[in-house]
């Protein structure tokens, strides 16, 4: 599998995404990722888990933290896994988009139908599924897992934050 493979099953795993709605979005999107996986070999799940790991990896950015630390009103580490799954989650544009500019998720996190910018479940699907289909968990994952955010790090100072990440801040921000 391949990064365009990758990023079609994720964009697929939105179809039954409505955005007149604010709940059940995210289940029928960890639902029908799902399916789809359910539908390929093992060895394909495995590289699209280590696909979506790696992407977890890039994205474990400062910038991005501070993001989700701004829209969510606070945001732990564990938390900040499941916001990287949630960007994920959301396709390929949005993913690149917030790797160029963290601020570009003022649009991402108030798009219609977005109803929770951290999505636990949807990381796991792989796993899930691979389990399912072979009665054996998937092996250790071997790619990059960074210690430590890349870039600069933010402190909670609201005058830091608002500087750094104006129009979140402008959006989200406790000023």
């Amino acid at each position: 599998m391949n990064a365009e493979q990758f990023w079609k099953l994720i964009e697929s795993s939105r179809s039954g995404f409505d955005p007149d709605r604010i709940d059940g979005n995210m289940e029928r999107q960890r639902e029908e990722l799902r399916r789809l996986l359910l539908q390929l070999p093992p060895e394909e799940i495995l590289d699209f888990r280590n696909h979506f790991l790696e992407r977890m990896a890039t994205a474990y950015h400062w910038d991005l933290w501070g993001a989700a630390y701004l829209i969510a009103g606070g945001c732990s580490d564990d938390g900040f896994a499941d916001f990287r799954s949630w960007l994920i989650s959301m396709g390929r544009g949005v993913f690149e988009a917030a790797m160029s500019d963290a601020e570009s998720l003022v649009e991402a996190a108030d798009a219609p139908g977005v109803e929770d910018v951290f999505f636990e479940e949807f990381q796991y699907v792989p796993a899930e599924v691979y389990e399912e289909l072979t009665g054996q968990e998937l092996p250790e994952y071997a790619g990059p897992s960074p210690e430590e955010p890349a870039g600069e790090r933010w402190n909670e100072d609201e005058g830091n934050l608002q500087r750094r990440f104006p129009r979140l801040w402008a959006r989200y921000g406790r000023g």
